[in-house]
């Protein structure tokens, strides 16, 4: 404590207490408990805009793979034959449209009217510049019929 003396009283200070009730050894605590919350936030933001670069190129292949097989499945038409030529019609469908959406994919005929695509899309992350690549799978089977579709197996 420190006492000062002026002229018939005494006034009394506490030690240590400084502007807004805080110690001196408490001073910049505030700004150090902000550097971390902001680094946090940093953190959490970077990782949100990343993952959704991952999202949107997994949406993008399972796009891309599921009109690919539908391509290939009607490129085959209503009756397929299952012979090597409705395999050929179905391929050159299916690649024809990875092809115009700039996609890379594979074109497997599993049998008649039945076409499985396999795509795979590459993205690079906004922030930290990371590849992601993402593959997704979709299986078209023609179905024919008026009202409700009837397989042709």
């Amino acid at each position: 404590m420190v006492r000062t003396r002026e002229a018939s009283h005494t006034v009394v200070t506490r030690p240590g207490r400084t502007h807004l009730g805080l110690r001196e050894d408490e001073r910049g605590s505030v700004a150090v408990l902000f550097c971390f919350i902001v680094l946090i936030a940093g953190v959490l933001v970077t990782g949100l805009v990343d993952a959704a670069t991952a999202i949107q190129a997994a949406n993008r292949a399972d796009t891309y793979s599921a009109e690919a097989a539908r391509a290939a499945s009607i490129a085959v038409g209503p009756v397929p034959t299952g012979g090597s030529a409705d395999s050929e019609l179905a391929v050159t469908a299916a690649r024809g449209y990875l092809e115009q959406a700039g996609a890379v994919g594979t074109v497997s005929v599993l049998g008649p009217g039945v076409v499985e695509v396999s795509v795979t899309v590459t993205a690079s992350t906004p922030v930290l510049g990371i590849s992601v690549s993402q593959t997704r799978t979709h299986t078209a089977q023609l179905l024919v019929g008026v009202t409700q579709g009837e397989g042709l197996s």
